[in-house]
């Protein structure tokens, strides 16, 4: 991702959050207290931008003030529509998505340039062109994590061990990821269910792992759906192992055991139905049905005693990723600002480990 070199491109990014955000050149205008000529001006690239109302534009449009000054990275352009007046929410969704991808990126690839972040990405893509290849891939990559068939703990860890650094939004979209040099970042719509935000993580580092350059999940081709089923049968047995199922005695309440089973691996109630269903387990007649009631709180505290611990909530990043994040400003490589910024408000600047400088100081 380089930087732009012409007020022309800083006009074009502006135009496109513009659009992206639902606003007309009036209503910017207004929010930003210019009249509608200078945003016109802006947008052609005939009047410069200076640095206070690029602020104001980042706090208005909803993008860090880097979106305006540099370009998005290659796959991103090769997929990508142009944004038009009156484009449609799928269209200014996916600008926004990967708005937020691009910012993730530069975070990230700053902090692999300055050696604080691991590049873990396999040499090569593994072979998959079917389900079943898929599914033998998601058991490669439990031994490698020594998981055996156990519950995954926490899907941003995990793919972290293999280059994807997760980072979860406050928006209700599914996800994207893109691949870099040697490591990949990947975006998650923090709003949707528990279970939906692991599925399309485990999906992402579906994409990741077989080196897909960039991935978006809205706007899917149908030319691309084979594909997606492939990965997501990667999703579903990384998630929830073929071989926890195998393991279901049938000799008690099949309904019971089945909320058990999601409630301990944390998977939507259409992965379990969808696993059980491959593994004969049942009735064809029955299927609808069980599809159709999916399991209310109260069944899971009935079953498990408490509700299933929720993963990937809003602002929710790898734990590799904070230890990094620190160890930048340990370095005083950044401001406390900064820090809280890229640890998405966990913390204060007051709770802030001291520096080793502060330390010694003392």
């Amino acid at each position: 991702m380089g930087s732009v070199d012409s007020w022309s491109e800083v006009g074009g990014r502006v135009r496109e959050a513009r659009l992206a955000h639902g606003l007309s050149q009036t209503e910017l205008a207004r929010k930003l207290g210019l009249d509608r000529t200078a945003v016109v001006r802006i947008e052609s690239g005939q009047r410069q931008v200076s640095a206070m109302e690029l602020f104001k534009l980042s706090d208005v449009l909803g993008v860090p003030p880097t979106h305006f000054v540099t370009r998005p990275p290659a796959a991103v352009i090769s997929q990508r529509q142009t944004l038009a007046e009156g484009a449609d929410a799928a269209s200014r969704t996916r600008f926004r998505l990967d708005a937020a991808l691009e910012a993730h990126a530069r975070d990230t690839g700053w902090l692999v340039e300055h050696g604080l972040l691991a590049k873990a990405a396999p040499a090569s893509a593994p072979k998959v062109r079917n389900k079943k290849e898929a599914r033998r891939l998601a058991s490669e990559i439990r031994d490698r994590a020594g998981l055996s068939s156990d519950p995954i703990s926490g899907m941003a860890e995990l793919a972290e061990r293999f280059g994807l650094y997760i980072l979860v939004l406050d928006q209700d979209v599914e996800g994207a990821s893109l691949l870099l040099d040697g490591y990949g970042v990947a975006v998650l719509g923090g709003r949707r269910e528990p279970g939906r935000r692991r599925f399309t993580a485990a999906h992402e580092l579906g994409h990741h792992l077989l080196q897909d350059e960039y991935h978006t999940d809205i706007g899917v081709a149908a030319s691309a759906q084979e594909r997606e089923a492939v990965i997501d049968a990667f999703a579903a047995e990384l998630l929830l192992p073929s071989s926890a199922l195998e393991r279901l005695s049938g000799r008690g309440d099949l309904r019971e055991e089945l909320i058990r089973l999601a409630g301990t691996y944390r998977v939507s109630w259409s992965v379990i139905v969808s696993g059980a269903e491959r593994a004969e387990l049942i009735p064809d007649e029955q299927l609808p049905r069980l599809r159709a009631e999916t399991p209310v709180k109260g069944e899971f505290l009935a079953v498990l005693g408490e509700e299933p611990k929720a993963d990937l909530e809003v602002g929710h990043t790898g734990p590799a990723w904070r230890r990094a994040v620190l160890a930048a400003w340990e370095r005083s490589l950044i401001t406390a600002a900064r820090t809280v910024e890229l640890l998405r408000q966990e913390i204060t600047e007051d709770e802030l480990p001291p520096r080793s400088s502060q330390r010694d100081a003392e």
